[in-house]
């Protein structure tokens, strides 16, 4: 445990300026993203998608049947939308249809549709609003990046979240390390998230609350954290059963408060039994059941749930991709064959019983086990779900900050030990070579990527069985 200064939250000069230097970075990119989200003619971002839906939810329409600009479908439960008020957007009206011999032009398109040619918009009346949402979400997803690293920090330390750095020099180092490396391992998908004004960073952050929680015995406040992922997107099922499995029953009824309130009480409250049920059965039609291959409802294909319509890195992916590895990839099935989910069924199985074999039947565990389990039902769910994201990968920070940590306690020899962090450091490469043209798009094609999340969760799961954390 780090020993806390006495003085408050002081920097040394250095510090002083490399944090001058991050605000200076944080704040270019910020300016950036708006040059290519608000002040194009054509936004290049997912946000659109979010504030759309939170529009038209309050304004009385269907959420699933509106699209954003680029024509994309709001994918998630209600909630988010609900929560989405206060960044709502109005509902764009489509572009007028043009002659088939006339081009689209500037000057006939309105702001929030494409033209070939420069998209630069500018800052005007149309686009106001949504500069300042691209800018406030962008804020606030930053804020929750650091407020993420920092509480993985504070639990593994077992430090207060308000606690200050220790004034010792190599524990103040230390203390740097715990938060600073795992985000340069995970900045690619981290930079990926921020630049499409993704929510994946929301859940990033309610999962490593509920870790700290967890770690200091807040029970139900952590479940009610552990709860919120689940109501976002549908891959982190598993991390709820973590409470059962250590039968800390206080946490697990706050999961259970947590996903009555958002999932039932708060669009029930807000839109009505009636209309919160039609939502939920036109999500079901349009997205559940086509994601697990049932249902005949096909809107969603080229957009998320067709095996090629995006970099999907699921395990269903990579079976569906390597079984056509032949075939260019323009050209090969949208649906994934029966065959192929059942291998995934199967392989999910076994996923299930050697985590499980991992996790044990202990009733509590030590931080750095805290963090290794989570990132491990995490890791599964993102194998498991049919439809992934390399820049999902950044829910795994909390596995890497504790590998990372393990892999930085010197062995008697006074080394590292590097069984820990060489897992780290090929996921690392991976999923930054996964983002380079050109050879981005092969090493996603053959699930190099898929392949390094199968050895550091193996490696996790070794590390949550076998290592005893001082």
């Amino acid at each position: 445990m780090s020993t806390a200064s006495t003085t408050g939250w002081r920097f040394t000069r250095s510090e002083k300026y490399w944090l001058i230097a991050a605000l200076i970075l944080i704040l270019g990119f910020g300016a950036l993203l708006e040059r290519r989200t608000a002040l194009r003619h054509e936004p290049m971002t997912d946000l659109g998608v979010f504030c759309i839906a939170s529009g038209a939810v309050w304004s009385g329409l269907n959420p699933y049947d509106i699209p954003d600009w680029h024509g994309w479908h709001y994918q998630y439960p209600p909630a988010l939308a609900i929560a989405f008020f206060p960044l709502a957007e109005p509902v764009p009206l489509p572009a007028a249809l043009l002659p088939p011999e006339k081009l689209r032009t500037a000057q006939n398109t309105p702001w929030g549709y494409g033209f070939r040619g420069d998209n630069y918009y500018g800052l005007r009346t149309e686009n106001t609003h949504f500069f300042f949402v691209v800018a406030v979400w962008y804020l606030l997803s930053v804020a929750g990046i650091l407020l993420s690293a920092h509480a993985i920090g504070c639990a593994l330390e077992q430090t207060p979240l308000r606690g200050p750095p220790p004034v010792a020099v190599p524990a103040r180092r230390r203390w740097w390390l715990r938060r600073l490396l795992p985000l340069a391992v995970c900045a690619g998908s981290l930079g990926t998230d921020l630049s499409r004004g993704q929510a994946d960073i929301l859940m990033l952050t309610a999962i490593c609350l509920a870790i700290y929680g967890l770690a200091n015995r807040q029970w139900f406040r952590a479940g009610l954290s552990l709860a919120v992922p689940a109501t976002i997107k549908l891959f982190p099922p598993f991390l709820l059963a973590y409470p059962l499995l250590r039968r800390q029953w206080q946490a697990a009824l706050g999961v259970g408060v947590g996903l009555i309130f958002l999932l039932g009480l708060l669009p029930v409250a807000t839109l009505g039994p009636n209309r919160t049920a039609e939502l939920y059965r036109c999500w079901f039609d349009v997205l559940a059941k086509p994601a697990l291959g049932h249902g005949t409802d096909t809107s969603r294909q080229s957009e998320l749930t067709g095996m090629g319509s995006t970099d999907n890195q699921s395990l269903l992916a990579a079976v569906h991709n390597w079984a056509h590895r032949s075939t260019p990839r323009a050209q090969r099935p949208v649906e994934a064959a029966p065959w192929e989910r059942q291998t995934v069924y199967f392989a999910g199985i076994g996923l299930i019983m050697a985590a499980l074999w991992a996790i044990g039947w202990r009733r509590q565990d030590s931080p750095h086990q805290l963090c290794l389990v989570a990132g491990l039902l995490v890791g599964i769910a993102l194998l498991i779900n049919p439809v992934v994201h390399n820049f999902y990968y950044l829910l795994l920070l909390p596995l890497v900050a504790a590998l990372l940590d393990l892999g930085l306690q010197r062995n008697e020899n006074g080394r590292p030990a590097w069984r820990w962090l060489w897992p780290v450091i090929l996921f690392f490469a991976a999923d930054l070579l996964a983002r380079v043209p050109g050879i981005g798009t092969v090493l996603r094609d053959w699930s190099i990527t898929t392949l390094s999340l199968l050895i550091i969760l193996a490696t996790a799961a070794w590390a949550a069985r076998r290592v005893k954390p001082q």
